[in-house]
């Protein structure tokens, strides 16, 4: 009875110590991002594009598509990873009729915040600073908390919380990030015109907006014979994170990047060259709801029913061992003596 009652506290013991390590160590590493992370977004809608090569040749007709059927295709995934930080890349491919273009960035993020963090050596990744693919574990329903990083101004702006809202059966937290600023983003920097030769001009101005044709046709005499261009960016992103693992399940961008003619130290706005609104489809919507639902099936386990199971178990099995335990063995019954009596029936 004693060696059972042993048996019976060793292993509750043991069930204990699986349940504290399977909450304190192995649920911790189950909120970090995955190093198997690799995901496609599809997204669509309306955009305005500028054919460059079109426009230098003085083809003006045919230099700006405007509202015409655009998609974007992001694929985030991760390459390299370690215990705190994971090197994820973030790739959108913007289809816009026969044309296409490419936006690569490659982050160092901290697995658990999701924030920026050291590379890993050697390495080349993009500097940044707040949130880039995925808000945390569990995020803050509150505004000011977290920062995005805006690729096309290249800066992190303030995200502000705008409420609690359901995604495909599953409670989200939608978020809202503003910035605007000068382009900075060198890959698109490198698809635009840095000048148009003047002679363009009055071609351009019938293009533009009242306003701006009676800001600009005074001032077309004084041009130089190559007029220098600037852009500035404005972009919007809502995003419905899961409440729970912070994984957006629904996302709209909006973005636009117009041209400004650069007369000494001033900027008129000329004409927008990039715009961009679009609505992630709702399969793609779908999809991530799934995904949201099976992991979060898997983490309630790993971070509450798994340990509280373990934990009811093993205290069972102490106190079955202990009461076991404290048992007194009953007295040993005598065995007979082998004596037969001279009346017995036996002894006939």
């Amino acid at each position: 009875m004693r060696r059972t009652a042993w048996i019976l506290i060793g292993f509750g013991v043991l069930l204990l110590i699986l349940a504290a390590v399977l909450r304190f160590v192995v649920a911790p590493a189950a909120t970090k991002l995955p190093s198997d992370t690799d995901t496609t977004t599809t997204y669509s809608g309306k955009g305005t594009v500028l054919n460059a090569a079109a426009l230098q040749s003085g083809d003006v007709a045919n230099a700006l598509a405007r509202d015409i059927p655009v998609t974007l295709d992001r694929h985030v995934y991760v390459s390299d990873s370690d215990s705190d930080t994971a090197i994820v890349h973030d790739d959108g491919t913007l289809k816009a009729g026969p044309s296409s273009s490419q936006s690569n960035h490659t982050y160092a993020v901290d697995r658990t915040t999701m924030t920026e963090t050291d590379p890993i050596n050697g390495i080349q990744v993009e500097q940044h600073h707040g949130l880039t693919v995925t808000l945390p574990v569990d995020p803050e329903p509150s505004s000011d908390v977290y920062t995005y990083w805006d690729t096309m101004t290249r800066k992190a702006v303030p995200v502000t919380y705008i409420g609690t809202e359901d995604r495909a059966g599953r409670t989200t937290y939608h978020y809202r990030a503003t910035a605007s600023g000068p382009l900075a983003d060198p890959a698109l920097q490198q698809q635009l015109p840095t000048s148009l030769p003047r002679t363009l001009a009055p071609r351009l101005l019938a293009l533009l907006p009242t306003q701006t044709q009676q800001q600009l046709a005074p001032l077309v005499a004084a041009l130089p014979a190559q007029v220098p261009l600037g852009y500035t960016a404005t972009s919007t992103y809502d995003v419905w994170a899961d409440a729970d693992l912070g994984a957006p399940l629904d996302t709209k961008i909006n973005r636009s990047v117009v041209a400004n003619v650069l007369l000494g130290n001033n900027a008129l706005p000329l004409l927008p060259v990039l715009a961009v609104d679009v609505t992630e489809n709702q399969a793609s919507v779908a999809d991530a709801a799934a995904k949201a639902d099976d992991a979060a099936l898997k983490l309630d386990w790993i971070q509450l029913w798994g340990p509280l199971i373990l934990l009811v178990l093993g205290l069972a099995l102490i106190v079955v061992g202990l009461l076991i335990g404290r048992r007194k063995p009953e007295p040993p019954v005598a065995a007979p003596t082998g004596r037969v009596d001279a009346g017995s029936p036996a002894a006939t």
